[in-house]
């Protein structure tokens, strides 16, 4: 799953290389640092409805499907059910990916983020969508029972890198884009990690810490243990010790 996902951001990515060259260049009037300051930090994102966010873009997933079923006494808007690929494999007679039913209440009120996703997972305690904010910034938003967390990303080679993180409550409309640059994350990847901060953050680490040494290699080893793993509260323990370990 982890290469499907890096794949993805890099495929990205490329669009907007791609669409870059074409573009025509246009002289700006050149912008004071502070002035990029204060529009790098007071974007806002738009928050949406979950049901009606899915029905406009669950055609890009091909894991989730919306199951659309009339049922008495049940109001579509608020309970949407959705058939997801089981992940321990199988398939049924007709050679189709055997689906497991997910049932999200009050999906009318569930906040999302009003932005593009590259993907979308679902677990037993919530889901996860990974949506593309510009081509060197994502946002992880967790689906959990109080509204959503989002952990801010910047993608450095397809590897989603978290940095920093907030809370959405179902009664917000939007919230402020906390932006950082990718590049003084790119200063720190070969830097010497440390390992004792590590095992402080993250116990599981002790068996392999012979095998980690620079930041690079935490990053790495953190983000594949992640993809291996289906329970919200466990990535978000990864992502706050992703974003505490960058901070050193």
């Amino acid at each position: 799953m982890n290469e499907n996902l890096t794949s993805m951001v890099k495929n990205r990515q490329s669009i907007y290389q791609q669409r870059d060259k074409k573009d025509i260049e246009i002289p700006t009037e050149e912008v004071s640092e502070e002035t990029q300051e204060e529009i790098q930090y007071n974007e806002t994102v738009k928050i949406a409805q979950f049901s009606l966010w899915f029905e406009q873009n669950c055609k890009d997933f091909n894991n989730i499907n919306q199951v659309k079923v009339a049922i008495r006494g049940i109001d579509p808007k608020q309970t949407l059910i959705v058939a997801v690929i089981d992940v321990s494999g199988g398939k049924d007679d007709e050679g189709n990916d055997k689906r497991k039913l997910r049932i999200f209440e009050n999906a009318d009120i569930h906040p999302v983020l009003n932005l593009p996703a590259i993907s979308m997972d679902v677990y037993n305690n919530g889901f996860r969508i990974i949506n593309e904010y510009t081509k060197d910034l994502y946002i992880k938003s967790y689906g959990v029972r109080t509204g959503l967390i989002c952990v801010f990303c910047v993608n450095i080679e397809g590897q989603l890198l978290p940095y920093a993180n907030k809370k959405i409550k179902k009664k917000d409309s939007e919230f402020e884009m906390i932006v950082d640059n990718p590049e003084k994350f790119k200063e720190k990847l070969s830097q010497k990690a440390n390992l004792e901060t590590l095992q402080l953050l993250y116990k599981q680490s002790s068996k392999v810490l012979h095998e980690l040494n620079t930041n690079a290699d935490v990053i790495n080893w953190l983000i594949q243990r992640q993809e291996e793993i289906t329970d919200i509260n466990h990535h978000l323990q990864i992502d706050n010790v992703l974003i505490d370990m960058l901070k050193y």
